[in-house]
């Protein structure tokens, strides 16, 4: 219900986040809001009611009392717009709620076009910087006469590459809200080379021995894309669950290349997993503040998926031979992000963060030569993991 006062004979009504918040804090708050109230309000003024500059009132001298409150001269007595940390009345001494003239925040022109509480939409473009961690140990081909010289999985390190992240968002304050989100990295890749001296073995469930062998290279390709929808569900603590539906598709690439001046080998991996699925969580709400005008924003999201995966192993020059192999597993998904917004004026704001996102049980490319048998064409490993983490930067358009 909105707080009222009243002040010279008029009643006033006060905004309020129009919550009904079972926690101790939330009632303790309130209860500190109508004592502030009724303290600030029971005494008649002769000046303008909205006053802080130490002006004596009949009675009386309020401004003293907002001193010790926090607030300076320039702050004034907000008493339309409401504090989801202190409603009404208080929004402009302490409360932190980004409406105080001391912040120099634009929000405080907002009233207007963007009032506190009522439904919004959210638009938000990320742009992201992002890496992989490097795979786990394991020789993937070798020189047979000094095994020292071999492309192995470890060697093969990430360079960071950008992507990029777009959401809308439909925020209902005392309902259900909804999110849509799009989410793609482009091309992380990884190089190793080093020389040989003769007969190189490719490790594969059954070894290859190739010939006049004089340096191997290695280039790996991985893509991350994907898309889901959330319902955010209305919660009266600092955060709200999300449950939602997603795709996610993740592919790679991994060139082998057995330089010989009489018989080059090359031996290329394709992986492709689709994953199908839901995923809950637990995010953030839009109006958690944090160090004043500074907004904690912060998600953690895990899913279940079917993966529809499968790898094509191709061995060319010499020898040609191919293995194909489809698979359908359950896999596990998770990601967190965290980061903190600024608001820039009264509808934009501008954030930066940080994201982790982790993938079990699929089809990963430098896995899949010791499973494959050239020989016989079978052979399929989606029992892998990857993990993605990086910066972000976002800039986000309330309306």
């Amino acid at each position: 219900m909105p707080l009222s006062v009243e002040h010279t004979g008029t009643s006033v009504g006060c905004v309020s986040p129009q919550r009904r918040a079972p926690c101790v804090s939330a009632i303790l708050r309130l209860c500190v809001t109508l004592g502030m109230s009724i303290l600030l309000f029971s005494a008649p003024a002769t000046a303008e009611p909205n006053s802080c500059d130490g002006t004596p009132y009949e009675g009386g001298t309020l401004c003293p009392l907002l001193g010790e409150m926090g607030c300076i001269s320039q702050d004034r007595m907000d008493i339309t717009v409401g504090s989801d940390s202190m409603p009404g009345v208080m929004s402009h001494c302490q409360c932190q709620d980004c409406n105080s003239t001391r912040f120099t925040n634009q929000f405080y022109n907002a009233r207007t076009d963007c009032e506190a509480y009522r439904p919004q939409w959210r638009a938000t473009s990320r742009f992201l910087a992002i890496t992989r961690v490097t795979p786990s140990s394991g020789v993937l081909v070798s020189d047979s006469t000094n095994p020292i010289r071999q492309i192995n999985r470890d060697d093969l390190k990430f360079d960071w590459a950008p992507g990029i992240d777009l959401s809308i968002s439909r925020i209902q304050w005392n309902e259900n809200s909804f999110s849509l989100r799009f989410m793609g990295i482009d091309s992380l890749v990884a190089n190793t080379a080093t020389v040989a001296g003769g007969t190189a073995e490719i490790k594969a469930a059954l070894p290859v021995f190739i010939s006049d062998v004089t340096s191997l290279e290695a280039t790996y390709r991985s893509d991350l894309y994907s898309l889901e929808a959330n319902w955010q569900f209305v919660t009266y603590c600092p955060f709200q669950y999300i449950a939602g539906i997603r795709y996610i598709g993740f592919d790679e690439r991994l060139n082998t290349k057995l330089n010989s001046p009489t018989s080059p080998v090359t031996y290329r991996t394709i992986t492709h997993n689709d994953l199908y699925g839901v995923q809950v969580g637990v995010t953030s709400i839009p109006d958690m503040p944090l160090f004043d005008c500074r907004w904690l924003t912060w998600s953690a999201k895990i899913g279940l998926y079917g993966n529809d995966a499968e790898q094509t192993s191709i061995l060319t020059g010499t020898v040609g031979q191919r293995a194909d192999s489809p698979a359908d597993t359950a896999t596990f998904a998770g990601e967190f992000n965290i980061g903190m917004e600024i608001p820039l004026t009264h509808c934009v704001s501008v954030s930066g963060g940080y994201t982790l996102f982790l993938l079990e049980r699929v089809a990963i490319a430098t896995d899949q030569l010791q499973a494959t048998n050239f020989f016989s064409g079978t052979g399929s490993d989606d029992t892998g993991n990857a993990v993605f983490h990086g910066g972000s930067f976002a800039l986000t358009y309330r309306y």
